[in-house]
């Protein structure tokens, strides 16, 4: 009787433990898209003007070129923080040395469907304080 119980309870343990290695493995591996734009926002009633050109770079992957009201489709892998990199670009979409900035950020602090405004998130260094 003892054993039985103990054998239960040794078979809950490894459920759990592999359904908890499931949920870790998919939540991190896991892409998630969002929008990464380059328009004009409000800031606190100022208006904030998008930026003539920039370089968007997710995670340490390849960057993207953002004009003007551009707005493109970015990739995450996973829940957690990422990072992000943007590069304001000269007339020769070259980086202009000493306007960059990088600052991490939450997917779930962009918004139910998420966001990164580029001109809000390169004057704050965070792209969540909206």
């Amino acid at each position: 009787e003892k054993m039985k119980m103990k054998r239960i309870i040794v078979n809950l343990a490894i459920i759990f433990v592999f359904a908890a290695l499931g949920w870790y493995c998919y939540d991190h591996g896991k892409a998630y898209d969002f929008i990464v734009e380059n328009v004009a926002c409000q800031d606190d009633g100022q208006s904030v003007e998008a930026m003539e050109a920039v370089q968007v770079s997710i995670d340490s992957g390849e960057g993207k070129i953002l004009y003007a009201d551009d707005r493109d489709q970015a990739v995450a892998i996973g829940s957690g923080t990422h990072r992000a990199r943007i590069d304001v670009l000269d007339m020769d979409d070259k980086p202009v040395e000493g306007q960059r900035r990088i600052f991490a950020f939450k997917l779930s602090n962009l918004g139910e469907k998420p966001v990164l405004n580029v001109p809000f998130a390169y004057k704050h260094g965070s792209p969540a304080a909206k």
